[in-house]
């Protein structure tokens, strides 16, 4: 008798966890959305709690910013097992970047194939380290824009700002996605005026300038961007200070000879 009483409180409960199960399946398909907006909501309150987004809606301070943005990759990482002397020292002077994880010193070569074309690229030259670990359809590098130099210890703090004078970013890709158009009726990305260029006629080069105003008003850099092709298959995409442009020639040779001394020529 009391086995048959337990076997149905056991069937009781089974039946009772499926009902539970089923509605509570329910109620999450009706109100999921509302369950995603209260998971939204919370993470802007540990955001405003934390002190990196004011209250009122204002802009994101960008020295917080950039700290929450380091910290938050590294919780994607594993530290290394071993850094280099320029990784740990950089560690010790700058806490929280990230030094080993998300910028590295390493000097050796990452493979990428882009454009159908093989590049080895010096890992220290990736604006993201962890390219590094992967093979990458499109490179974004960050140099010094004298010499084309990548980060070292003496530029480190230049290299950590969102936008500096000093630096530039430089991105090989596909020709794929890039479709220049410099006719004056095309119109241009709002804040963007189009220059003309000394290679425009020899090798359709497009070259953009933020207006200095609106720069100004958005609290960004007033910056150029300059858009190249290399060879057949290839563009290679600068952005720089707007006070650069006077030495636009050279800097597009510097690119030019910078990505050149990257291909792997059988």
């Amino acid at each position: 008798m009391d086995t048959a009483n337990q076997n149905q409180n056991s069937y009781s409960q089974l039946v009772y966890a499926l009902v539970l199960v089923l509605l509570g399946s329910i109620a999450y398909l009706n109100y999921r959305q509302q369950v995603f907006e209260l998971f939204a909501s919370g993470s802007q309150w540990v955001l405003v709690t934390c002190g990196f987004v004011p209250e009122g809606g204002e802009n994101i301070q960008s020295e917080r910013l950039r700290k929450l943005y380091y910290a938050a990759r590294m919780f994607n990482e594993t530290p290394a097992k071993e850094l280099s002397v320029e990784d740990r020292l950089a560690a010790e002077r700058y806490p929280g970047m990230g030094f080993g994880l998300t910028h590295t010193f390493d000097d050796r070569p990452v493979s990428a194939v882009i454009g159908g074309w093989l590049f080895a690229i010096p890992c220290t030259y990736f604006i993201d380290s962890r390219d590094c670990t992967r093979s990458p359809t499109a490179a974004r590098l960050k140099v010094k824009i004298a010499g084309f130099e990548p980060i070292s210890l003496a530029t480190v703090e230049q290299f950590l700002l969102a936008a500096s004078p000093e630096v530039t970013r430089i991105t090989i890709s596909s020709i794929e996605n890039w479709h220049p158009n410099r006719s004056e009726s095309t119109p241009v990305a709002k804040g963007y005026h189009r220059y003309n260029t000394l290679e425009t006629d020899m090798n359709n080069d497009e070259l953009m300038c933020t207006d200095a105003m609106i720069a100004k008003q958005l609290e960004v850099m007033d910056h150029c961007l300059l858009r190249f092709k290399y060879g057949n298959d290839i563009v290679v995409e600068l952005i720089f200070a707007s006070i650069h442009r006077s030495s636009l020639s050279d800097l597009r040779a510097q690119a030019n000879h910078l990505v050149s001394s990257f291909q792997v020529r059988s």
